[in-house]
């Protein structure tokens, strides 16, 4: 069934035996109605980028396991991240195939646009029913299969298997093409994504109303997920950064019971999520007045921000924006915690980085339709961390940030 075909599938279980004599549960189409995240030609479109991709890499077979690609090439959003789950897609054919767990079979009815959908339960051997599902679509000696290795979620004792079942076959590592096959956005995708920078906006702005000497981080976090909850926010990728005095300068810190002090440093980064596209904003904040060294800092950091921005637009090269950032906060080298930034979009847990990689050795060319997080900060420094980040997208003439939040917003009122 092709994605222009299908918008109306739904799918039901069933059980049945292959060509070699194994049980497997399937899902059946029934009256139910699907509902995708997007069209079905937006599906075919994905498709023909992977076709393309796969046959300029000579791969017969693609095995997706991250769960950004299941949701990417069939519309599924799993939420048993830790079950065992891949898609096998062979080259130039109609659409992909899913193996899930039982306990995903309903997600994947009303997800999925794809009608072969396999299902595995407890006390079944899924690596077993993954070789045998690679057979029975011609996986053999000198065959090329494409595999994510750099991804999180395929296990070193599945790939084994699989390399020991297949012992003539070539497995290739398709990540990075995968990868930048999603950099560059639809429409529809950047429509996402402005909606869950609305909702980072509101997160940020829950930070500045209840940063008060005397709250406790947990209280901001409260407060936070609240009002990110009520717009209407879905479950980020990552647990959002509330540090505070002493915390603030550790980079990575999440929410404790700390009460915060007057004219603390904090540390903020709160991620708003839509359809799983995330989109996150980081900033330091003063609970208060800030001393004359946070302030010189500030103003360093904030020129490392502004002025790689006015670089960006199509065609500029993504290893000049994390040169420049650096160039400005030099005197500061051994207190540059990382990259400049990195791509951001459909993301799943443990981490929204992704492609364009802001990084000076880059080799990659930023084109439209690419949304990245540049977050560039002075990390770790006299007990201190300052930065500032924001969403931006690449448009067709220069960039746009994507939040609305005030650049100005640092000392808050005590």
């Amino acid at each position: 069934m092709r994605p222009s075909d299908q918008s109306s599938t739904s799918l039901s279980s069933l059980a049945r035996t292959d060509d070699h004599g194994m049980q497997m549960r399937i899902i059946e189409p029934t009256s139910h109605k699907s509902q995708p995240a997007f069209s079905a030609e937006e599906y075919a479109d994905r498709l023909q980028k992977l076709n393309l991709l796969l046959n300029d890499k000579r791969i017969d077979l693609y095995i997706a396991s991250a769960p950004e690609s299941l949701n990417y090439f069939t519309g599924f959003d799993p939420l048993g991240l830790y079950l065992y789950q891949h898609a096998f897609y062979k080259a130039d054919s109609r659409e992909p195939t899913l193996l899930t767990h039982k306990a995903e079979k309903e997600l994947a009815r009303v997800q999925c646009w794809i009608s072969d959908v396999m299902i595995w339960q407890h006390g079944d051997d899924p690596v077993e029913m993954t070789i045998r599902q690679l057979r029975r679509m011609g996986v053999k000696q000198r065959v090329r299969v494409g595999v994510e290795l750099g991804n999180w979620y395929l296990k070193a004792s599945t790939f084994q298997a699989l390399t020991e079942a297949f012992p003539g076959v070539h497995f290739v590592d398709v990540t990075e093409g995968v990868l930048k096959l999603r950099a560059v956005k639809s429409f529809q995708e950047i429509e996402y994504m402005r909606e869950a920078a609305r909702f980072s906006d509101v997160g940020f702005q829950a930070v500045v109303d209840s940063l008060k000497p005397g709250a406790r981080e947990n209280d901001i976090l409260a407060a936070v997920q609240s009002s990110m909850a009520k717009a209407g926010s879905e479950y980020p990728t990552l647990p959002f950064i509330i540090a505070s005095g002493p915390r603030a300068g550790h980079f990575h810190a999440v929410p404790t019971s700390r009460v915060v002090e007057l004219n603390d440093p904090v540390s903020a980064e709160v991620t708003g999520s839509w359809k799983r596209y995330n989109s996150n904003i980081c900033r330091t904040l003063v609970a208060g007045r800030a001393s004359a060294e946070m302030l010189e800092l500030w103003k360093i950091v904030n020129e490392a921000f502004w002025r790689p921005f006015e670089l960006i637009r199509p065609g500029a090269a993504v290893a000049d924006v994390d040169h420049l950032s650096r160039k400005i906060r030099a005197a500061y080298q051994n207190f540059i915690p990382a990259r400049a930034g990195f791509g951001m979009g459909l993301a799943y847990p443990p981490t929204f980085a992704a492609l364009p990689n802001i990084l000076m050795d880059s080799e990659e060319i930023l084109e439209a339709g690419m949304i990245f997080s540049l977050e560039p900060s002075i990390a770790q420094y006299n007990g201190l961390t300052i930065s500032i980040g924001y969403n931006i997208l690449v448009t067709s003439s220069g960039a746009e940030i994507l939040q609305k939040t005030s650049n100005n917003i640092f000392e808050v009122p005590a």
